[in-house]
């Protein structure tokens, strides 16, 4: 047997055979093109244009997380400041496939340096590199099979174009030797019920060795073995019957959330992003949304929408909810959602420069317009709208958000806590606030300085850090005192083991993945919060 250790990124565990996932596209040299220059930013634009189309044709197929991951993609993909750094190199008589390369690397360069969620995007871009370079070449991308029996999925890295068309019910389990816990694999790995298991070291070149061999996951431990036994695949085989015996189990819940087994009621909610995501929200026994995100509405257009447009999206997206509360999060624009209509300026660092609700500089009357139409949508359905405005640092902006959100009587108005900061002014945000949510996934990886897509420092976003979990222990407790309901809207509150231990912590809420839904009741109602 050959025993690996990577982290666990969604429960559960398999048994049975594996496909190793080969991306590895070929590299080409810097040889002079034998073509001319028009030919080669032709051949060149013709395929960034393909592979754009190509993405947003996915994005279609999807929903959800993975839609809104997909769309940004794509928009990074026929950026012009890519194909005009490309150019550059061409003019200098290189071919386009060698421009695509030299033009990227200068991209995922600024990338990294500037860290955050844009140092998240260096894997986007090499994907879009890798899709470039096989559309110049004339060959087939190398993409994830049909299997004719559940697989596990084994790659160096996952891109959420590598996923939009998996098949979920053939994925026994994923495993990746790159990302972190809250990488894009593991939020599309627990958006679909996935196990996996992310960062482990060694898998790609153990597969590629162990060919036609079985495999075991346990992505409760984070081990993945090659050729287990008869005793470790027994172990396995239990582990799976208790998984889905916990989930067959009746789950407890009252008209307010679901109940421990002590009687506490802990309201769970969905994180959705479009309409489609709505139906799967009910569906799953979701109390209410507990993370609206609006961005998508904002995403490529040149101008910003309408009052009428926001209206009639939002009325739309609140209907379902009769008489269930929906917190809805203002525009998060900057760092790896730039704005065409927002004008921001070059800055050193944009992941810790001007984006949340610090566009409000110079740029108010987006969000009292994004206010007004929610105030018209809240009106217009019998939902129970709650407000929050994200990335908020200062018990100051906290003040001045929720007098803003009461002018258009959204009485029910809070802030994002996802800046180191605001744990140490969690005391005067509660005053201030009706309620706080704690984005774990932002917060986990400014605490620790350590980017959430960075393979080496995957164990610092563990949602488990120590330091991640004391701070929201010290936001809850704050809450408690003023009175003020702090909820978790982050990956943290995906993992059913996790949740338990968030709403002892004082927590008063969770919002999750819909897929992860069920799994987290379970969690919760299974539990006493009492000695």
């Amino acid at each position: 047997m050959t025993t690996l250790t990577g982290i666990p990124a969604s429960s559960g565990a398999a048994v049975g055979p594996f496909f190793l996932l080969n991306t590895n596209i070929p590299v080409p040299t810097g040889q002079p093109s034998h073509q001319s220059f028009e030919a080669e930013g032709h051949a060149l634009n013709l395929a960034i244009k393909t592979v754009g189309a190509d993405l947003e044709a996915r994005a279609a197929r999807t929903t959800g997380e993975l839609q809104e991951i997909l769309l940004a993609t794509a928009e990074i993909a026929t950026d012009p400041a890519i194909s005009e750094e490309a150019a550059g190199f061409i003019a200098s008589g290189h071919t386009a496939s060698y421009a695509m390369v030299k033009a990227t690397e200068v991209f995922q360069e600024l990338l990294t340096a500037s860290g955050g969620y844009l140092a998240e995007r260096v894997s986007d871009v090499a994907n879009i590199r890798d899709r470039v370079l096989c559309e110049i070449a004339g060959i087939a991308y190398p993409e994830i099979p049909h299997f004719d029996v559940p697989t596990v999925l084994i790659a160096q890295d996952l891109s959420p174009a590598d996923t939009a068309d998996l098949e979920t019910d053939k994925i026994l389990a994923i495993v990746t030797a790159g990302g972190g816990p809250t990488s894009h694999t593991a939020i599309i790995a627990r958006s679909n019920g996935i196990a996996a298991i992310v960062a482990c070291p060694g898998v790609v070149e153990a597969a590629s060795t162990n060919s036609g061999a079985s495999v075991a996951v346990d992505a409760t431990t984070g081990q993945i073995t090659f050729n287990p036994n008869a005793t470790l695949k027994s172990e396995i085989a239990t582990k799976i019957e208790r998984i889905k015996a916990r989930k067959s189990r009746v789950i407890t819940r009252s008209a307010d959330g679901y109940v421990t087994t002590d009687g506490t009621v802990v309201p769970i909610f969905a994180n959705i992003g479009r309409l489609e995501d709505t139906v799967a929200a009910v569906a799953a026994g979701a109390d209410g949304v507990g993370l609206l995100r609006t961005e998508l509405l904002y995403l490529d257009r040149n101008d910003a929408p309408t009052l009428q447009e926001q209206t009639a999206i939002y009325t739309q997206l609140f209907t379902p909810f009769n008489g269930q509360k929906i917190v809805i999060r203002t525009l998060d624009a900057g760092a790896d959602k730039p704005m065409a209509f927002i004008n921001f300026a070059q800055e050193p660092n944009p992941a810790l420069g001007m984006r949340g609700y610090r566009t409000i500089d110079g740029h108010e009357d987006l969000l009292r317009t994004q206010l007004q139409a929610i105030a018209n949508a809240a009106k217009a359905t019998t939902a129970e709208v709650w407000v929050m405005a994200p990335m908020v640092t200062l018990p100051g902006e906290a003040a001045t958000f929720v007098a803003m959100a009461r002018e258009y009587g959204l009485n029910k108005a809070g802030v994002m806590i996802e800046v180191p900061a605001a744990i140490f002014h969690a005391d005067e945000i509660t005053k201030v606030c009706d309620f706080v949510s704690i984005g774990t996934n932002d917060l986990g990886q400014y605490l620790h300085a350590a980017d959430r897509e960075s393979a080496p420092l995957a164990g610092f976003n563990d949602p488990w850090q120590p330091a991640l979990l004391r701070a929201v222990h010290l936001v809850a407790q704050a809450g408690i005192k003023n009175n003020c309901p702090v909820g978790v809207c982050g990956e943290a509150a995906s993992d059913a083991a996790l949740g338990s231990v968030l709403v002892g912590l004082g927590v008063s809420s969770l919002s999750c993945s819909v897929a992860t839904l069920t799994d987290v009741a379970q969690a919760i109602t299974a539990h006493s919060l009492t000695l």
